[in-house]
């Protein structure tokens, strides 16, 4: 009998210690995913907190940018017409000599490079001042090409 009562005591310990381990992790791992989740949403509030700095300082540039003109674009319309009208009138045709009509996008360097000429010679044949003032649809004369050794100086 004694050793009924000793295995049913052992038994019933064995069965309480069981059910102790089984029973304290499934609180332990609520925890853990409780835990995890308030770090992913003090992540998420961190990220959303960036986001809004970011999306102010973007504002505060476009900002800035829309009061500001660095240039005009070729074929971009310009606000005072009468101050393009110079650069605007046709340019006689010479005989032996190229014409050039700007496209949209295209600059005074690219012009230049496309027929190897400098910058400076483009500006001065065509009597161009401010090379901003470059439209799209304008005709430019293309002086004649110099020799190598004069356009590598330059």
């Amino acid at each position: 009998m004694k050793v009924v009562t000793l295995f049913a005591i052992t038994f019933l310990l064995t069965l309480s210690f069981v059910s102790a381990q089984t029973v304290t992790p499934v609180p332990a791992r609520a925890s853990s995913e409780t835990l995890q989740l308030q770090a992913l949403t003090r992540k998420i509030e961190e990220q959303n907190a960036k986001i809004d700095i970011l999306s102010q300082q973007i504002l505060k540039l476009e900002q800035q940018l829309v009061h500001t003109r660095p240039g005009v674009m070729i074929g971009e319309t310009e606000r005072a017409p009468a101050a393009s009208a110079p650069t605007a009138t046709p340019m006689p045709h010479l005989p032996g000599v190229n014409t050039h009509t700007v496209a949209r996008g295209e600059t005074l360097t690219s012009i230049a490079k496309l027929y190897g000429i400098t910058i400076g010679e483009l500006q001065r044949f065509n009597h161009i001042d401010d090379p901003l003032k470059l439209r799209a649809g304008q005709t430019l004369m293309i002086p004649p090409s110099p020799t190598p050794d004069a356009s590598a100086g330059e």
